[in-house]
């Protein structure tokens, strides 16, 4: 990727803590600003996506915080994943039809979409400067 360059007019006090950071990592500060802006860029989008999911995913950088974190709070129909878990059940015992089969690659194709896009609205809101939240562990039982 070509680099281009930027002037940026900082404070003395954030320069400073940039330079102390930079001296006590053995970096220059260019590296650390560069860093910085990296991590905290909004999150490219991957050009292996579909062209639709591609435009869906780019129009999400101009939601308000509060769409973001509706999309990011969303989750699958409980109805959609209940029917989910029955035909991966039937698909592991190997009672699945061919309708099934389809069924359950559609739903699949669908909770793969809502993952995508509730991961793009969580990496949006943490290039805004928002917490996000860990990820809460649950058991699978048998």
């Amino acid at each position: 990727m070509p680099a281009r360059t930027l002037t940026l007019v900082l404070p003395e006090p954030l320069l400073s803590q940039l330079e102390t950071q930079a001296q006590a990592a053995a970096r220059t500060v260019d590296e650390i600003v560069l860093e910085t802006l990296v991590r905290n860029a909004p999150p490219p989008i991957e050009h292996t996506l579909s062209p639709a999911l591609q435009q869906e995913l780019s129009a999400m950088e101009s939601l308000s915080d509060e769409a973001l974190w509706s999309i990011a709070r969303s989750a699958m129909n409980e109805d959609k994943l209940a029917f989910y878990d029955l035909l991966l059940e039937r698909k592991h015992d190997g009672t699945i039809t061919p309708e099934g089969a389809t069924l359950l690659e559609q739903l699949r194709a669908e909770a793969d979409h809502l993952l995508l896009r509730k991961a793009h609205a969580y990496a949006i809101l943490k290039s805004r400067g928002h917490t996000i939240p860990l990820p809460t562990l649950t058991s699978a039982t048998p």
